[in-house]
């Protein structure tokens, strides 16, 4: 019985100590984000800009050491939404949805406080497709839940993108 308890006990440590680990990242230098308002270019894209920016703060607090404020800033990310479109890839025998594509395309730029551009991501073109109910009743809010879940993939590939930017700028220095 000891044999097999110190057996188990060697193969978690071995589990345990593979190399991963979590880590607590944050910046020496930035602490605050501002996450600017989204600039929409076109009408179709007003009912997503404060879809998107709200993602974007949402994955700055969980996925990064950057407070998120409204002002005076270390950093100010400015997003530009150039285009959306949502379109119905395939309905039934009836004319009901039932699979739906959203794309978008949007221009990312992260400045410090003095202006210098530090991360850019210009013309991100993101697309995908999604099965839906064919419902009526529950169409539009199954609509709008794929909608954000497709903005909090796009969130977490910026904030992804600027931790690590910002993580190489002062690795470098």
């Amino acid at each position: 019985m000891k044999m097999l308890t110190l057996l188990l006990c060697a193969t978690l440590l071995t589990t345990l100590s593979c190399g991963y680990k979590v880590v607590g990242w944050s910046s020496e230098n930035y602490k605050t984000m501002v996450i600017s308002p989204v600039k929409g270019s076109g009408p179709e894209t007003g009912r997503m800009t404060t879809r998107l920016r709200d993602a974007l703060i949402e994955r700055c607090l969980a996925a990064s050491g950057f407070t998120p404020v409204d002002d005076a800033g270390d950093l100010v990310l400015e997003t530009n939404l150039q285009r959306y479109r949502e379109n119905v890839v395939a309905t039934d025998v009836d004319g009901r949805t039932l699979r739906i594509q959203f794309a978008l395309s949007a221009s990312f730029v992260l400045r410090d406080k003095a202006g210098k551009e530090i991360w850019k991501l210009d013309n991100y073109r993101y697309s995908d497709q999604y099965n839906i109910s064919t419902g009526r009743d529950v169409y539009r809010d199954e609509a709008v839940f794929i909608q954000d879940n497709a903005l909090d993939s796009i969130a977490d590939l910026v904030i992804a993108n600027i931790t690590l930017a910002i993580d190489e700028l002062e690795s470098g220095e």
